[in-house]
């Protein structure tokens, strides 16, 4: 069985949802949040910025962005989260690109 699938994995557009939630601690007031992208290849993308405010005890912020991104590399992608410019949190997302080949199908037709 055959698959016209390329050998090299095409750029794949994925929407998802990120979600981080914080807890205050000492950190009361406002906050600046970033989130950038790391790609396997150690570039890293321009972060998103959020302001939150933290208002202390067990009041803390959650942070829910819809997100439609372009992964052109198989590979592990860090989200690295930042607080103030201090890094909080690394969130690690696998791209894998698998060939699968339909059998009884000629290659170029739908299943």
């Amino acid at each position: 069985t055959k698959t016209d699938a390329p050998e090299e994995m095409p750029p794949v557009t994925y929407e998802m949802k990120l979600v981080i939630m914080l807890i205050p601690g000492q950190a009361l007031g406002r906050h600046e949040l970033k989130v950038e992208r790391e790609l396997p290849s150690g570039i890293r993308d321009k972060p998103l910025g959020f302001t939150v405010q933290m208002e202390g005890s067990n009041r803390g912020a959650n942070i829910v962005v819809d997100l439609k991104i372009t992964f052109p590399l198989e590979g592990l992608y860090w989200f690295n989260v930042y607080l103030d410019d201090t890094l909080l949190t690394k969130i690690p997302f696998q791209v894998l690109y698998q060939r699968i080949a339909i059998p009884g199908t000629a290659p170029g037709t739908a299943p």
